[in-house]
């Protein structure tokens, strides 16, 4: 089956980059449409087929690169050593972290996932929605709702009369 091809768009043009979330920068070898951009990963050579909306949000992953690999250079807080950053991901499942005093920590993957989810559900809790603290924090109304509220007030009223 050919696919037929359609004119690019402005930001889609052949040699556009594109900044990924996790591999670096990407550039556009190919348009067809919207559903098929073939792209090529500067940091591996690699290339794939992604959508034009997941190009533009940065949500495409290298395949030939270890997941593990997407660590390096994150950071986590641990409560024995405290804030570790992951530098290398040895073999299968050993990640070497790194103390803020430069000490080499050695620890297996799952217990770094499992620093990680705890930083993670950290740093979502912290960035809540404030609550109203008070009685007249909690009924304050806006001065759109007020006006609504009074029109609909006296409508009621005037309405049989």
């Amino acid at each position: 089956m050919l696919i037929k091809k359609m004119d690019a768009p402005l930001d889609m043009q052949i040699g556009a980059r594109f900044e990924t979330k996790k591999h670096g920068y990407v550039s556009v070898v190919e348009y067809y449409n919207t559903h098929t951009v073939i792209v090529a990963f500067e940091n591996t050579g690699n290339i794939r087929s992604i959508t034009a909306a997941k190009l533009r949000s940065g949500q495409l992953t290298d395949r030939s690169v270890p997941v593990q690999s997407s660590l390096v250079g994150e950071t986590v807080h641990s409560p024995k050593h405290g804030i570790l950053t992951i530098t290398q991901v040895e073999s299968e499942n050993i990640v070497v972290l790194h103390k803020e005093d430069g000490e080499e920590i050695r620890m297996l993957l799952p217990a770094v996932q499992k620093l990680k989810d705890r930083t993670d559900e950290t740093e979502e809790n912290t960035t809540e929605v404030q609550m109203p603290t008070s009685l007249s924090a909690l009924t304050k109304r806006n001065k759109k709702t007020k006006d609504v509220n009074s029109l609909l007030k006296k409508m009621l009223t005037d309405y049989g009369k």
